[in-house]
């Protein structure tokens, strides 16, 4: 929904910043473009209570809001890509109960609001292990049976009217054109008393019927599980695959006629135990990012052999119980940025080392209502760009129910990230953004949400560039009706505003897209 680090994002994207430790999933902050993307979801752990010396998976109050799986994040518009993580979003639903033949009996979908969707497209999510609550809501209706395993299959369609393909300006003259997204995935985790195990496949496809340049075809593989070790002592792990597109339009992207590929491999490893009221969390990840340019980005661009990178974190979160309701933590991290050639195609050396300090608390009262807010200090030395780059970072995410017909989910994330522009050596990356479901009435759901996206570029010493800020304002609006708790169907509205302190190189540009949105699931 309005957005999204998470699991593993399958729509157009920009590169993922580095995930805000103890924030969860900020694999990148959401960029936005004109297709459907899918959110990184946020890690939950399945618990179950110990019962005849028996070790069962354990859930508590305290484990973190944030996902234990960390992937590239989402970002809008063009050609063929992935990224992921996605943020990051914490998503957590509730079923309703006692629903008529055709009323929703959750959450219409995770994938029908902004928050780390590119333009003109929604967002399907999927749980990692270590999550909060079903995808699917409380309805019996969903998912099928595989032996030991529950197969959630779902695909989304997209047909509309994007009216700036390329996000440009009225004085370059713009390009609308019709288009059609397809977006199937199938998810599918175990149903045992320990451990567990959660696969995931699914992509998107993207077609524009007057900019062809513009087509993508972006997807996601992914594993992730949990190993229970001992009661509230267990490991968690994830592995994928993914491919996403870079969107015009959007921070970080330099202008191109067929928008750059990301091929990204992260892979993480968690483990966790909890002592009465203490916990703690030890986290490593690595991700692997390889690019591919279709066409050729304008000169303040760097070539996609020059970005090629592989990005190391490590963390350590203490935290404490104050009540059932409220945990309290500290979470020091750092992080390693390796770039494939030592010297890029423009004399510089990007290698840096990074350093991240929050503390924070999560707010847990139900399986629908689970907030989680962080402040720190983050910062990036480089050796040879001119030094350290710090940055003050801040984060809240999760999912709140308090009144039963409403589901907001805010997501705000900060974080220090990879510039792709040849004069800047990293721009610090803010996203505010909030969605919302309101159940109307039986089958009629209200999704939609907004987002605030700015980039704070810091200049190279002695490169002559002014500092630069690119700010990308998004609201959605859109009404489904379930024709069944499996089938949904509505209108949705998105418009666009693109801004820059650069006016020639930055974007500026205003979009409007119109589209109808149908959602199966089973």
């Amino acid at each position: 929904m309005l957005s999204g680090n998470t699991s593993a994002a399958l729509a157009q994207t920009t590169e993922a910043p580095p995930t805000v430790q103890g924030i969860g999933p900020q694999t990148g902050v959401p960029m936005i473009g004109p297709v459907g993307a899918m959110g990184s979801g946020s890690t939950a752990a399945g618990a179950t209570t110990e019962g005849g010396g028996e070790v069962k998976p354990a859930i508590t109050t305290s484990l973190p809001a944030g996902s234990t799986t960390v992937l590239p994040a989402v970002t809008p518009q063009a050609g063929i890509g992935s990224s992921a993580a996605g943020v990051n979003a914490n998503l957590l639903t509730g079923g309703t109960g006692g629903a008529s033949a055709n009323e929703v009996t959750g959450l219409p979908s995770y994938s029908t609001t902004i928050v780390n969707a590119p333009f003109g497209t929604s967002n399907p999510v999927e749980q990692p292990i270590g999550g909060t609550g079903p995808v699917t809501g409380g309805s019996e209706e969903l998912g099928i049976s595989v032996g030991t395993f529950r197969l959630s299959p779902q695909i989304e369609t997209n047909v509309g009217f994007d009216s700036n393909v390329f996000a440009q300006s009225a004085s370059l003259g713009t390009v609308g054109s019709a288009y059609t997204t397809i977006a199937p995935t199938l998810d599918l985790r175990s149903d045992w008393s320990n451990h567990a195990l959660h696969i995931l496949a699914g992509g998107i496809a993207g077609f524009y019927a007057s900019a062809s340049t513009q087509n993508y075809l972006n997807y996601t593989l992914q594993a992730d599980g949990k190993i229970d070790i001992q009661t509230d002592f267990y490991a968690t792990w994830s592995a994928a695959f993914k491919q996403t597109t870079e969107a015009l339009g959007t921070p970080n992207v330099a202008f191109a006629q067929s928008p750059t590929v990301v091929n990204s491999v992260p892979v993480s490893l968690n483990l966790y135990q909890r002592f009465n009221r203490l916990s703690y969390q030890l986290k490593a990840s690595m991700t692997r990012y390889t690019f591919y340019d279709n066409s050729t980005i304008l000169v303040n661009g760097l070539p996609a052999t020059s970005r090629d990178r592989t990005e190391y974190e490590e963390s350590l979160r203490i935290g404490y119980d104050i009540s059932d309701d409220v945990t309290v933590f500290v979470q020091p991290g750092l992080n390693q940025r390796r770039y494939l050639n030592a010297v890029n195609s423009v004399d510089q050396d990007r290698d840096s080392n990074g350093q991240l300090v929050n503390v924070g608390a999560t707010w847990t009262t139900s399986s629908s209502t689970k907030l989680e807010a962080t402040v720190g200090y983050q910062s990036q030395a480089y050796q040879t760009l001119g030094g350290t780059t710090s940055a003050f970072t801040f984060g809240l995410t999760g999912s709140w129910n308090g009144y039963a017909p409403l589901t907001l989910r805010p997501s705000i994330q900060r974080a220090i990230s990879e510039t792709a522009l040849t004069t800047y050596k990293n721009y610090v990356s803010t996203t505010y953004a909030l969605d919302f479901n309101y159940l109307i009435h039986d089958a009629w759901t209200a999704v939609g949400g907004i987002s605030l996206i700015t980039a704070d570029y810091t200049p190279i010493d002695g490169s002559g560039a002014a500092p630069r800020t690119d700010s990308i304002y998004r609201g959605q609006i859109g009404l489904l009706y379930a024709l069944r708790p499996q089938i949904q169907i509505g209108p949705f509205f998105e418009y666009t505003n693109g801004v820059s302190t650069d006016p020639t190189t930055g974007p500026g540009y205003d979009r409007e897209i119109f589209s109808v949105r149908l959602i199966a699931k089973r």
